[in-house]
């Protein structure tokens, strides 16, 4: 499943104004459902604003995409009903679903200076 922004499923911009590069951590593989990763346009280092949450193990994807986040608690169960919408010929939910809320349960990485946001 593939989420965007704009919910065309093209992306929008960055809060950076540009495109961002690849953050890859050896650790963090494609190897269950419900990992956060962002959607670049197939070319390193070409982050956007647009993500897709994985339904299953995905190792194609390892090195091409990186994952910052994951759906974790009763959630998962809302992953798993996005397998099942109707979807037309180019695999796009006919209804695509909307993330209502969003909550950082756990930040590995609060002594890390955030990056100058351009819409800060």
């Amino acid at each position: 499943a593939v989420v965007s922004t704009q919910s065309t499923g093209q992306g929008g911009e960055s809060i950076y104004g540009s495109d961002f590069p690849d953050e890859f951590h050896q650790r963090l593989k494609f190897i269950r459902r419900g990992l956060v990763a962002m959607a670049n346009s197939g070319t390193p280092d070409s982050n956007g604003s647009q993500f897709f949450i994985t339904l299953g193990e995905t190792p194609e994807l390892q090195k091409k995409h990186t994952i910052f986040g994951k759906v974790s608690g009763n959630t998962i169960f809302n992953v798993l009903r996005m397998a099942e919408l109707e979807t037309d010929s180019n695999e796009r939910p006919l209804e695509p679903p909307a993330i209502r809320k969003t909550e950082v349960l756990n930040n590995p990485f609060d002594d890390i200076e955030p990056r100058e946001s351009r819409h800060a």
